[in-house]
């Protein structure tokens, strides 16, 4: 199989970490050249992209995207992961609140916010993944990021267990926004549950199952083209350009984008660039053919 360029939606079971689904694949279709957008831990499930060949270049935009999970809590314990599958730190016992008053608190998360990353998360400390450190009982000290509640609905609350449906801006952790939830309502709630839908213009529906994509024979049967998921507009360009554009040139070209605005460039190859928009010329970002 020559080398592949495209993406795959793939929708990942329970039970196995990101790389293992990678590694399936890998073995079953002699692919070296493949990565995913961003993990989801065993526990979780749901939408996982796939880069193949060159477009592995392309995660750094896919890992930037919006993303909507579906999130299952539970009130009234807190864990060392933030999640279930962790150790047990704190137990509580009390009145939970009304489902008007859990709603008001889950809403007052919604828009920017800042919050500190799980202990048991990839991370870096000092050059080195949090998660390890917290395997080896080292002490971590993670900084509050800045982060976007785009949407929050609560869907289900049957106390103690509550699910929400969350819209939220790349590198977002469910785990620590579910914990803060519980913070607030001074229960304490650790993560029971994790769906991730969408991530940018993709979503579950585009999605295969993996046992369904390792039936398969050939894996360009479901290639998609690797600018499928991201929301940039599209710039056309000739053959000469291209090759300008290679070369390392800014060119000039039609249409009204900001400054510093990104594009997907196409040509007669089809998707062949992501570009930036400099002083009203595009500026080659990374090109692929």
């Amino acid at each position: 199989m020559g080398e592949l360029f495209g993406l795959i939606a793939v929708n990942k079971p329970k039970g196995l970490t990101s790389t293992e689904v990678l590694n399936r694949i890998k073995k079953k279709f002699g692919v070296s050249k493949v990565g995913h957008t961003g993990t989801l831990d065993p526990f979780a499930e749901g939408l996982l992209i796939l880069l193949f060949g060159k477009a592995t270049r392309l995660a750094e935009y896919y890992q930037k995207l919006p993303k909507r999970y579906i999130a299952g809590g539970i009130l009234g314990i807190e864990t060392d992961t933030y999640d279930i599958t962790g150790n047990v730190v704190r137990q509580t016992q009390g009145n939970y609140p009304s489902r008007g008053e859990f709603e008001e608190i889950v809403n007052t998360f919604r828009g920017e916010i800042l919050q500190v990353p799980p202990p048991f998360s990839a991370k870096k400390v000092r050059g080195r993944r949090a998660y390890k450190l917290a395997r080896k009982g080292k002490s971590i000290n993670l900084q509050p990021i800045k982060v976007k509640i785009y949407e929050i609905h609560l869907l289900e609350y049957n106390p103690p267990r509550f699910t929400l449906d969350v819209k939220v801006s790349g590198g977002t952790y469910i785990r620590s926004l579910i914990k803060d939830i519980g913070v607030k309502t001074s229960l304490g709630a650790t993560t029971e549950s994790l769906k991730r839908t969408e991530i940018g213009r993709l979503n579950l529906d585009s999605a295969l199952n993996l046992e369904e994509l390792l039936n398969l024979k050939d894996l360009k049967e479901v290639l998609l083209s690797p600018d499928k998921g991201l929301d940039l507009p599209k710039v056309e360009v000739d053959e000469s350009r291209l090759q300008l554009l290679k070369n390392g040139v800014y060119i000039p070209f039609e249409g009204n984008f900001r400054e510093g605005q990104l594009v997907r460039v196409y040509s007669p190859f089809g998707f062949s660039a992501i570009g930036k928009v400099v002083e009203g010329k595009l500026k080659p970002e990374k090109v692929f053919v």
